[in-house]
């Protein structure tokens, strides 16, 4: 849709011609992991499907390199977003569809040289939704004659066609791919703070349709012998079904002479009611971002410490899959849903305006709101020692909230009534108070009762990553599963426990980012816990797990350190080193990169595949065999890539390279994080480069486009360090001198917009 000087000058959101499309997509974002199963397309343009949480973390940080995405990676997964709190498994190709038949006349008559091809066009067009190597692909088949490039054709095609997301439920609902939201929207604020409330309130977005619902706890609770077959005990199976009555639903819109389902079928609608047909329903980003809040803070466990694991999938460390069935839940999905909580508060707080949500979302939250008063006026205040049976007291409030999510996913199992509600803004921020401070209890009980394994009695302060609950007491319902086992609902449980895991404290850390202290001191914790390989000097995905159940997941099938059991995964330590960049631990964090912890400060003998390429896992010092210590295994670019390009932004742009002055209004800043030497380390055999006056220099490109240079005249580490100085070099050959730390706003617009920017150079 880049057709002429005002879309060049503009963004997506500015202007609606334009569109962004990513091309080699794929299942995990790795062409080089073929162990996967995947497709791509031998087409013009080809993108494949992908995993929800591969695509949407590999999509974090699109925004800051190609600013004029705007804010299309938020809206594209937070319509993803379903009623009942879950998403899709797998994210497809981006369709398109043209819905005024004079456009597509008129621009199937500009980029044709003929009547005949004009007509095909129109035809292929205004027939449904297509993706843009589609077209090509049937006008070479077909015999349509261009009279423009294939460049040109596909910009005026854009141009007129509405995108829509496109997505399949897949098999189950996993517990983390929600977690990601916040990284997309903190990217996107980075770069536009002056569209944050545009995007949070003034945008409509939908909500996704899947085929699969989840069954409430009597449903799903299945009473089954015990391992020996001496007792009984409940194992939570099944926890999503087939709907066969959501099928139906979709096949309303297929189309009787293609068989094809129309793309309709996809978002959930209201109900139709005699002549008044259904409609696509529809949220603001906030209202879905505070309805992703409440279900997720109504699905915490009995104790309120992790999110349970109810849809059948556990959180990013799939291979606790068997974490489900013992009923067990996630504190790392607690540690996110405490950030979302913080930021859907900041945003009302911010601009004042009310939310309008679901009146079946009202409804539940009033019954959840009821049961925390009922809970506080009880004066329940947790014991010094907490039990491992849950307190009556708050089991009856797990309960009671647990129903009401169970009424309302009932509710709302295949429409939506249409009607909402509106909750105030004074009212929205004391109700997201009231539950921030629930989590935070439950993040302190969850501390507590910490973890246990092999030398780890629960008192090394490092935060667990996981629970599993035994049901106590049960009374069965006199229903049966479709395997004809006994269902039941809990009357009583006692926590269970788990060895520590890396997850636990990298997402931690997110709640205590602003207290050098406190990450100071966590880190200190995890370095001396069972998390450290001493021998590699990095960090194991689990502690040992000698001993544990093989219930809780295929890791257990694994030997020590391979794969998922206590080997070093990549990923996962790569997180857990943005979190010390993001936590300004500067010393900390370089010391983990030069001590080998990361790429290209390995040993290549040891590591045994070039330096320049990430894998799954390395072989840890818990594995058996000592020659196989250290290499790395399965080839897996697009994880710890993820995570690397976050680490590289926080390095050399900073946290927020554009933000708003006391006057609403947008200016730069450039506040690298970048040691000594990196501009010159002399003791590695590294001369640095100079400027013109014998200042250390380090250069990059902004935005993929603009060359940025600091000088470092302070000859010192760059840590939080604000500028003195810009020099803006414009591609006429002009300058702009500024003094002080931040560029003002008309610059830092025309930065933003790359328009006519040549380089950068920044004086500290």
């Amino acid at each position: 849709g880049d057709l002429d000087e005002n879309s060049r000058a503009s963004n997506a959101d500015e202007d609606p011609r334009l569109k962004v499309y990513h091309v080699f997509s794929r299942i995990h974002g790795d062409l080089e992991r073929d162990y996967n199963d995947f497709n791509i397309d031998p087409t013009y343009f080809s993108q494949g499907p992908g995993n929800y949480r591969d695509v949407a973390q590999n999509r974090r940080n699109d925004v800051i390199f190609s600013p004029r995405i705007g804010s299309f990676v938020v809206k594209q997964f937070l319509s993803f977003i379903q009623a009942d709190g879950y998403e899709p498994l797998t994210v497809e190709a981006v369709a398109y569809l043209v819905e005024d038949p004079n456009q597509a006349a008129r621009v199937a008559s500009t980029i044709t040289a003929d009547s005949k091809s004009a007509s095909i066009i129109q035809a292929i067009i205004g027939g449904g939704i297509f993706r843009p190597g589609q077209l090509f692909t049937l006008f070479e088949q077909i015999g349509v004659d261009l009279s423009v490039s294939k460049q040109r054709a596909i910009d005026e095609l854009m141009a007129i066609s509405t995108e829509t997301p496109m997505a399949v439920y897949g098999s189950g609902y996993w517990a983390d791919h929600w977690e990601y939201y916040l990284d997309l929207i903190e990217a996107y604020t980075s770069v536009y703070p002056d569209g944050e409330e545009a995007l949070m309130y003034d945008t409509e977005l939908r909500y996704f349709f899947s085929t699969a619902t989840v069954k409430p706890r009597s449903q799903k609770y299945v009473v089954d012998y015990t391992y020996d077959g001496k007792s009984k005990h409940i194992l939570q199976l099944d926890a999503t079904v087939f709907d066969k009555d959501k099928v139906k639903e979709q096949d309303a819109f297929r189309n009787q002479t293609t068989g094809l389902i129309a793309n309709e079928a996809n978002w959930q609608r209201t109900a139709t009611i005699g002549k008044k047909k259904g409609r696509a329903f529809t949220s603001a980003p906030i209202a879905k971002l505070f309805l992703l809040g409440a279900i997720k803070y109504a699905t915490r466990d009995a104790y309120g410490m992790g999110i349970e694991y109810e849809g059948g999938r556990p959180g990013w460390n799939d291979a606790m899959n068997g974490l489900a069935g013992m009923v067990g839940s996630g504190m790392p999905e607690t540690f996110e849903l405490s950030e979302l909580l913080k930021y859907v508060r900041s945003v009302v707080e911010k601009f004042q305006r009310p939310l309008v949500i679901p009146v079946e979302l009202g409804n539940m939250v009033d019954t959840i709101n009821d049961a925390l008063d009922e809970l506080i006026d009880s004066g329940y205040t947790d014991p010094e020692v907490l039990p491992a049976d849950v307190p009556e007291v708050l089991f009856k409030y797990w309960d009671t909230v647990a129903a009401a999510r169970e009424t309302y996913r009932n509710n709302v199992q295949y429409y939506f009534s249409g009607n909402t509600t509106v909750i105030e803004a004074d009212d929205a921020i004391d109700m997201l108070t009231k539950w921030y401070d629930q989590v935070q209890l439950g993040v302190a009980r969850a501390m507590k009762i910490g973890s246990k394994g092999i030398d780890d009695d629960g008192t090394s302060g490092v935060p667990p990553s996981y629970f599993s609950y035994n049901i106590t007491s049960w009374v069965e319902t006199k229903e049966k599963n479709e395997k004809g086992l006994p269902l039941a609902n809990a009357k009583s449980m006692q926590v269970g426990v788990f060895p520590l895991f890396l997850e636990g404290p990298t997402r931690y850390m997110k709640l205590i980012k602003d207290d050098e202290d406190k990450m100071a001191d966590m880190y200190e914790k995890v370095l001396k816990s069972g998390l450290r390989d001493d021998f590699l000097k990095m960090y194991f995905l689990s502690a040992d797990l000698t001993g544990q159940s093989y219930d809780m997941g295929r890791m257990m099938a694994f030997a020590a350190g391979w794969l998922e059991n206590q080997s070093i995964w990549m990923h996962m330590s790569y997180k857990y080193y943005l979190q010390l960049l993001r936590g300004k631990l500067y010393d900390q964090f370089y010391a983990e990169m030069k001590g080998g912890g990361m790429l290209p400060f390995m040993d290549p003998d040891v590591y045994g595949r070039s330096l320049m390429e990430c894998s799954s896992f390395i072989a840890s010092s818990a594995f058996a065999d000592p020659s196989i210590v250290g290499r790395g295994f399965l080839a897996r670019l697009s994880g710890s890539t993820a995570e690397f390009l976050s680490i590289w932004r926080l390095m050399f742009i900073g946290s927020n390279p554009f933000f708003l002055n006391n006057d609403g209004e947008v200016e730069m800043q450039l506040i690298p994080a970048l040691p000594l030497w990196l501009f010159e380390d002399l003791e590695a055999g590294a001369e640095g480069k100079r400027d013109d006056d014998g200042n250390l220099i380090v250069s990059y490109k902004l935005f993929a486009s603009i060359m940025v240079t600091y000088h470092n005249t302070l000859g010192t580490d760059l840590f939080d360090v604000a500028p003195k100085s810009y020099v803006v070099t414009m591609t006429d050959g002009s300058t702009v001198e500024v003094e002080g730390a931040s560029i003002p706003t008309d610059t830092a617009i025309q930065i933003r917009k790359l328009l006519g920017v040549e380089s950068i150079d920044v004086y500290y």
